[in-house]
């Protein structure tokens, strides 16, 4: 019961409420034309005509008592004829003659009348048999000129209701086309626009004045959306200038002092500096990607050796865990190519990889590849995996990583959801937490 109320009183749109108030109207309608039929045909059944029938057979039963049958009507809407012992009958229509006493009628008698049957052409009418020492008196009232006219009455309730039905289905037609029919090629067409088209506008050469409205209206709000992307992008490249130039500087200056005769104490700093910038480097270009449109059939054109990126991966963490008594693993990898950017598979990667470091103490933080997705499972006391579900989960909400969390989470969930990865943050089968990116939406079949 409740599933039908939730459906009845789910809201739709108004194409659809017109629609189903103009059938209810015309149910209603239809119904309304029905019960007057039905309410005209039961005046030919109603106990007017036995009391008619009464009166008329009283009347005609005091002329019999006075001798004067013979002037009983035998023509016209009222008949009667009397059959008194030794009688002939013949006077007498032969499908009454035999009646018994009562009240008969051609049509249904609803509790008034006994229905006369086999009676086929002989008109519409109501007959009374009654006693009337020592014979019987029979009288009948033609009733073909009400039939007739209740039959012409139905007609025209039946050509109205065909009216109402065909009112109905022009007016709902005619919402269809000049509602609902333009209101979706403008989604159709909003739908189309390119978003790369800064120039792209919805027309607005509607016949109908609101739909015009609406499209007046997404144009303005397009332009001004158009303007803002074109503020952002300006802003991204003048950013995008502005970081290389820094980043390029500080990985040139990293080169001169390792040719430089230095401590030993610095090359580990030295080490950090280059990683960072590396890592910043990395960053900045998946955030332009990921910053771009998607161009459908041209996009990804680089292909990455899986099996081949993930050693250097795990090469590249390693100084992490220097003064920790842990250690990465690696299994074997199947020979595994994607459809994507290394640069994005690196990022991905190796959040997972430095978030399970972080949170592992001692005992060894393992990287597998099977089926196309890549696991990367630690060991140690782990993190809370709801926790990091519900992080990741909020970061693909976002549009921007909140403050405070970093880019990892929030950068991985934008490059899955470009390439159609998915990540699962779950316990691991002792202790620990695995982490499984599942990359098969990209892997090239070999």
């Amino acid at each position: 019961m409740n599933r039908v109320f939730a459906r009845i009183l789910k809201p739709r749109g108004v194409h659809g409420g017109i629609t189903v108030a103009l059938v209810v109207f015309g149910l209603i309608m239809a119904a309304s034309l029905a019960f007057q039929n039905f309410s005209s045909q039961g005046l030919i059944e109603h106990p007017y005509w036995g009391d008619l029938l009464r009166s008329i057979s009283a009347d005609h039963a005091a002329r019999v008592r006075a001798g004067e049958a013979d002037t009983l009507p035998q023509t016209g809407l009222v008949r009667s004829w009397y059959i008194g012992p030794g009688q002939a009958a013949t006077a007498a229509p032969s499908y009454l003659a035999e009646l018994p006493p009562g009240f008969y009628s051609t049509e249904n008698g609803f509790r008034n009348f006994a229905e006369l049957e086999n009676v086929q052409g002989r008109g519409s009418f109501h007959a009374a048999v009654v006693d009337l020492p020592p014979g019987r008196l029979i009288t009948r009232v033609d009733i073909d000129a009400i039939e007739d006219q209740q039959n012409r009455t139905s007609w025209w309730s039946v050509l109205w209701a065909l009216s109402y039905a065909l009112m109905i289905w022009a007016v709902v037609a005619w919402l269809h086309a000049n509602l609902v029919r333009p209101v979706r090629d403008l989604a159709d067409r909003m739908q189309a626009i390119d978003p790369r088209d800064s120039a792209a506008r919805l027309p607005t050469t509607y016949l109908r004045e609101e739909i015009q409205v609406i499209a007046q209206a997404s144009n303005v709000h397009l332009d001004r959306v158009g303007q803002f992307i074109e503020r952002e992008r300006s802003l991204l490249d003048q950013a995008s200038h502005e970081f290389r130039t820094p980043i390029a500087v500080i990985a040139g200056a990293v080169d001169v002092l390792r040719q430089m005769p230095l401590p030993d104490t610095s090359q580990p700093a030295l080490a950090r500096i280059e990683s960072a910038v590396e890592g910043l480097s990395e960053t900045m270009v998946a955030l332009l990607y990921l910053a771009r449109e998607p161009e459908d059939g041209s996009e990804p054109a680089e292909v990455t050796a899986l099996h081949e990126c993930l050693p250097r991966l795990v090469q590249d963490h390693e100084y992490l865990l220097q003064g920790r008594a842990a250690q990465l693993r690696l299994s074997d990898l199947p020979p595994t190519y994607l459809a994507a950017p290394e640069a994005m598979v690196r990022i991905a990667v190796s959040n997972l990889i430095r978030n399970a470091i972080e949170h592992t103490e001692a005992g060894h933080i393992e990287v597998t590849l099977a089926n196309g997705v890549v696991s990367v499972i630690d060991s140690g006391s782990g993190f809370n995996p709801v926790e990091a579900a519900r992080r990741y989960r909020d970061s693909l909400r976002q549009a921007s990583p909140p403050r405070g969390q970093g880019l990892g989470l929030f950068l991985i969930g934008r490059i899955c959801e470009r390439f159609g990865w998915s990540l699962a943050i779950d316990a691991g089968d002792f202790s620990g937490t695995r982490a499984r990116l599942d990359v098969s939406a990209s892997v090239i079949p070999l």
